[in-house]
Order: structure tokens, then C-alpha cells, then sequence
């Protein structure tokens, strides 16, 4: 990028060297100005923080997005237009936060269920705002958030009207295509941890316990059982990432507090300089009631990549392989997700879903100590992260059967936004 810049530069004071103007001017001022220049587009160039960008879905009888607008000039046709900057490179909340908002605040209303159609637009509009927007970027992170208060019952006949849909009347046919677009959007998302993850969630209101009541589900257990069973096409995340379980509550702040602890708890990064190659290297871990662990591994490279083997931590911690986390089997061996970079200075390791006795494990603080007699690295810095961008996509059902509820849903999707937008930027 500078040696682009560079010769950029050069090339037009050159140009502005045949200028009458600049013609009475000496030499070093030319070269003046250009060291001026180069300094102000290193700057311009170099520091670059996260973005954060989202769309919205209201679906019930029929899917509505907040980005799909008619074409001025052909009157059937459709244009996508830019998601909501919620946050910005530069650091900024931009005012799109409230835009957004003020969609999921609509009051339109349906009276039917369309929501492995909105999925299924959903699924399109990710796959164009990674490759118009993020142009294909491994590390940002996209997270589908779909709330509904009850099982689909209207999508085959919606996808067909919109000529999204040809090869079926069936609805358990649709639901597998929309997991095999769901594992074939995903599967783009390779190589890094945890890009993608949906994360579906069920009010269980009186429609759901009337539905449920009447197949001989009849305690709040049975009948929660059967509606996760019922959501089970809705679950999806990229590969070597564990999947999101569906979150079920009988109100809204239920779900939303489940959804806090999953999402903030979803993992943990650290950085290890290099040089502390062929060294034991010990994470002192806090989170917020004080408790404490320590996870430590010897930095190594390995096939050249750098890599913490011989992993450690008590038993009553439990972190699953990285590479294998549907698995289920211990973490030992941990690649670094710069592994291929030769220049680093230091390796970024990440863990997802670390648990102590049993309970989800949300990292505060952390110190790290390394070698024979376990020296603390005092550089070391816990707030430290690796910027990357991320897309946010709300999908929520607006159906008529949410009743005197529909204002907690309103209020339940935007407390996430702001959960997802806190953890994001933070």
C-alpha cells in the first residue's frame, strides 16, 4: 500500500514540476511537501477500527427488509441498498443505530407464519453484503438473530408468489434447502473461528402451549422440548464454531438475558509475542464474580505455524478442541489464527466456549506469565483485540398472534442490538 502511494506521489509532483507555479519553486520544498504528504496518508492509512453494519426483517404473512427498495426505472424490479453503518472505522456511532431501531418499531402486522422465507432472504442478503462489503474478508463476524413466537406455516406458498421458491409444496422440503443454503452460505466462512453463528429464539406463548397441548405436550418441560425439536432447521453456524442452542423463554426478558450470557460468553483472544518460542506460557483468567483460572501450553511452531501445545487447566474447566467444537473433545493442541503470517510479532490464539463447573466463563481480566519461572510479561495488554469488522441481521416474526406481547418483542430486539453492539465495539 505505501509503495503504491509512494509512487503515486512522486509521479504527480513530477507532473507539477512542469507547471508554470511550480517551476519558481525550489527543490526542497517539493520534497517537502511530499514527505507532508506521505505523513498524512500513512496516518489516513494505518489506523482503522472496526465497523459495524446491519439490516433487519419483519415477516408474518409476507417478509418486509429495511434494504430492498423498487427500482426507479423498471417498475417490477427490486436494488438493494446500503445496511445501517451502526459503527464506524473512524470510531464513530453513527445515527443508523436509531434507523434501525425505528424499523423494528414498525407496526405492521400479518396474520400467518413466513419464517423459513425471511430466512431464506436473510441468507441472500449476507452473501451480498460479504461480497460487496466486506469483499470476502475471513475475520469479519456475521450473526443472524431470529425470534418467533410460533412453528412456520405460510412460507412455501410466500417463496412460490415471489418466485423464490419452485421445486416443492412441501414444507419440511423447504426447511431442508434452507439448511443446505445455510451450510453452503457457511461454508464461505471458512478457515477462521466463529464468523457466523444464527442464533434462534422462541417466545413460548399461549399460541405456542395451545399447539403444543393439543399433541399431548402438557408441562412448560415437554412443551419447550418440543418447540427447540421444531426449530431445529433454523440452527447453523460455520464449521469448527458450536452452534447456538435455540434459546426458549415464556417472556422476553427471559430469552434476552439467555441471549447475554451466550453471546458474551462466546470466547476469549490473547496475544504471545514470538519470542517467547520453546517457553511455557500461563493465562491467569478472572471474570466477574472473581473467579479464577489459569490455562497454560508451550508456544511452539509446528509444521510451521505457530501454534500452544501440551495444553493445561484444572478439572473443573472444560474448553473443547477449537478445530472440533461440535465434538465435544478436550482442548490439547491450539493453532493461532495468524498461523501463516511470518511477520508476526506476536501469535493471536483464540478460545471459544470455555466453561467452569459446567457454567459459561466470561473473561474480565487476564495476565500472562511465561518461562521457566513463570515471569510476568508486564506489556502484556488484556484489552487488547484484533479489529474486526461485523454485520448484524435481525429477523423477527410480527404475526397478530403475539398479541399484548408485541411491544416486549420490539423492546427484546433492540436490548440485543445493543448487547451485540456493546460487545462489538467495546
Amino acid at each position: 500500500m505505501y509503495i503504491y502511494h509512494l509512487f503515486t506521489i512522486s509521479q504527480a509532483l513530477k507532473a507539477l514540476e512542469g507547471v508554470k507555479i511550480f517551476k519558481t519553486m525550489k527543490k526542497s520544498y517539493l520534497k517537502t511537501l511530499m514527505f507532508i504528504t506521505i505523513s498524512m496518508c500513512s496516518i489516513s492509512c494505518v489506523v482503522q477500527h472496526k465497523a459495524v453494519m446491519g439490516d433487519a426483517i419483519r415477516f408474518s404473512d409476507d417478509a418486509v427488509t429495511s434494504y430492498t427498495h423498487k427500482d426507479g426505472v423498471f417498475k417490477n424490479l427490486y436494488s438493494q441498498s446500503d445496511p445501517y453503518m451502526l459503527y464506524g472505522r473512524d470510531g464513530v456511532h453513527y445515527g443508523e443505530l436509531s434507523n434501525m431501531k425505528s424499523f423494528i418499531r414498525k407496526n405492521d402486522r400479518g396474520n400467518a407464519t413466513a419464517g423459513y422465507y425471511a430466512l431464506d432472504l436473510g441468507l441472500d442478503r449476507v452473501r451480498y453484503v460479504r461480497r460487496h462489503y466486506f469483499k470476502h474478508d475471513q475475520n469479519t463476524k456475521y450473526y443472524i438473530i431470529y425470534m418467533t413466537d410460533g412453528e412456520d406455516n405460510t412460507s412455501v406458498q410466500v417463496a412460490r408468489n415471489h418466485r423464490q421458491l419452485w421445486f416443492t409444496t412441501k414444507e419440511e422440503a423447504y426447511a431442508k434447502h434452507i439448511q443446505r443454503k445455510m451450510k453452503n452460505t457457511m461454508g464461505a466462512f471458512k478457515i477462521r473461528q466463529n464468523t457466523f453463528k444464527i442464533f434462534p429464539m422462541m417466545f413460548i406463548g399461549d399460541d405456542v402451549k395451545q399447539n403444543m397441548k393439543k399433541r399431548g405436550h402438557n408441562t412448560i418441560e415437554d412443551i419447550k422440548k418440543a418447540a427447540a425439536e421444531s426449530m431445529k432447521y433454523y440452527r447453523g453456524s460455520s464449521k469448527g464454531t458450536s452452534t447456538p442452542e435455540v434459546l426458549l423463554g415464556t417472556d422476553f426478558k427471559e430469552i434476552t438475558k439467555n441471549f447475554e450470557e451466550m453471546f458474551a460468553s462466546s470466547g476469549f483472544e490473547f496475544y504471545v509475542p514470538v519470542g517467547y518460542r520453546g517457553q511455557q506460557v500461563r493465562m491467569t483468567l478472572e471474570n466477574e464474580d472473581g473467579e479464577e483460572i489459569q490455562i497454560e501450553g508451550k508456544l511452539r511452531k509446528k509444521w510451521f505455524m505457530w501454534c500452544l501445545t501440551k495444553i493445561k487447566y484444572p478439572d473443573n474447566v472444560s474448553i473443547p478442541d477449537q478445530r472440533f467444537l461440535y465434538r465435544g473433545k478436550p482442548l490439547k493442541e491450539l493453532y493461532a489464527s495468524n498461523r501463516n503470517d511470518r511477520k508476526a510479532l506476536s501469535a493471536i490464539f483464540r478460545m471459544d466456549d470455555i466453561k467452569l463447573n459446567g457454567k459459561n466463563y466470561k473473561v474480565v481480566t487476564a495476565e500472562q506469565e511465561h518461562g521457566k519461572y513463570y515471569d510476568t510479561n508486564s506489556e502484556y495488554d488484556a484489552l487488547k483485540r484484533s479489529n474486526t469488522d461485523a454485520y448484524v441481521l435481525l429477523i423477527m416474526d410480527v404475526s397478530n398472534s403475539l398479541g399484548n406481547q408485541a411491544e416486549n418483542e420490539k423492546k427484546a430486539m433492540e436490548d440485543i442490538l445493543n448487547i451485540i453492539m456493546n460487545t462489538a465495539t467495546e
